[in-house]
């Protein structure tokens, strides 16, 4: 008895009935390669995140109350902040190993996407007004990407007053009690950072 062979027509089906099988198939490896690599970067951008706040929180806790000069050879405190700009004394962490204080400065500027928080730091040396300490300084990235960023100052300016929060705490005679950084990404707001800072009475007259 003779046994029958495919047909042409039935080869052809056969042949692309396994295309759109292995056609199926990557655009699911496709889907899945991407979904890996989406979760990937999210958890990437979230240890970042995590990184980056907890190292500010740590810098900006170590706040210290000292002076330096200022205008006319005044002796003012080294504490100044604005919404998009902070200036404080404090030991830096990466260099803690060198021992000492530091001037440091925090600028929230403008960036090709979005923001970008940058650092400039430089020994603390009282006889120096924050530019003449800054002069050589050049600016560190800390983080960028960023879509909103602000500072802003919690306390009052002389005993008897409510505190209150305030976008500037420039020239004022005492430290703000609390300080308070604003981060949010293009995907998320981060976790609002709040900072309890050192006061003048407690440190020096």
């Amino acid at each position: 008895m003779r046994q029958r062979g495919f047909t042409l027509l039935e080869m052809l089906i056969a042949f692309s009935l396994v295309s759109l099988l292995f056609l199926a198939l990557f655009a699911s490896f496709n889907t899945i390669g991407r979904s890996w690599d989406a979760a990937d970067t999210r958890m990437n951008k979230t240890e970042d995140m995590r990184l980056i706040s907890d190292f500010l929180r740590r810098q900006l806790s170590q706040a210290m109350v000292v002076k330096i000069a200022g205008e006319k050879e005044a002796k003012v405190y080294a504490f100044e902040g604005t919404a998009t700009s902070l200036r404080y004394a404090a030991p830096l962490q990466p260099l803690q190993h060198q021992g000492g204080v530091f001037l440091i400065e925090l600028n929230i500027v403008a960036a090709k996407e979005g923001k970008k928080l940058e650092m400039l730091f430089a020994p603390y040396r009282p006889e120096l007004t924050w530019d003449d300490a800054f002069t050589e300084a050049e600016p560190v990235l800390v983080f960028e990407g960023l879509q909103a960023a602000a500072f802003e100052y919690f306390g009052a300016e002389t005993e008897g007053e409510d505190p209150d929060w305030t976008a500037d705490w420039e020239d004022k005679p005492r430290y703000p009690d609390m300080l308070k950084l604003t981060l949010a990404d293009q995907e998320r707001a981060w976790p609002e950072m709040l900072v309890d800072l050192p006061q003048v009475t407690d440190y020096a007259k």
